[in-house]
């Protein structure tokens, strides 16, 4: 052979002996894997029995947050906050756990408005509150379609 094949085949074969070895790592040369605790999330919808149990102050993120009343009538009366805009909820429906209305904004414009009522739970923790979907929020470089606005207080 020559010289230049005899370099390459003699490369090739430790190529080959150092991707065949296992890896080292720490002390006793095995690989180590931390393990992570796994996060439990899901949301449980919720029914209530009386409207008025859902009254209340719902904080999601920075200045996004609702006012959920009972009005005269028994009916619910919701106002949104949503960052700088406002808006009142109209033809609220409340099916089950699943709300429904639409949203009117101080300046005449409207978009459908879609949420449930669940307990979050995380990590054994629950808080109930309004999963509010359909929503497009960007908040510290991420985008958000859906926000959770846990219950903060009750009238």
């Amino acid at each position: 052979m020559k010289p230049n094949r005899k370099f390459a085949v003699a490369l090739l074969a430790l190529l080959t002996l150092v991707c065949a070895a296992p890896p080292v790592f720490g002390d006793g040369g095995e690989q180590k894997f931390k393990n992570k605790p796994r996060k439990e999330k899901r949301f449980e919808p919720v029914v209530k029995e009386n409207v008025a149990d859902y009254a209340g102050h719902y904080v999601g993120l920075e200045n996004y947050y609702l006012e959920i009343k009972r009005d005269v009538d028994g009916q619910l009366s919701i106002v949104s906050q949503e960052g700088r805009r406002r808006a009142t909820l109209h033809n609220i429906s409340l099916t089950g756990a699943r709300l429904t209305a639409t949203r009117v904004y101080e300046d005449g414009t409207t978009k459908e408005f879609e949420a449930t009522f669940v307990n979050r739970i995380l990590n054994g923790d629950s808080r109930f509150g309004l999963m509010v979907e359909n929503v497009e929020v960007r908040f510290e470089g991420l985008t958000f379609n859906r926000i959770f606005y846990r219950l903060d207080s009750t009238p």
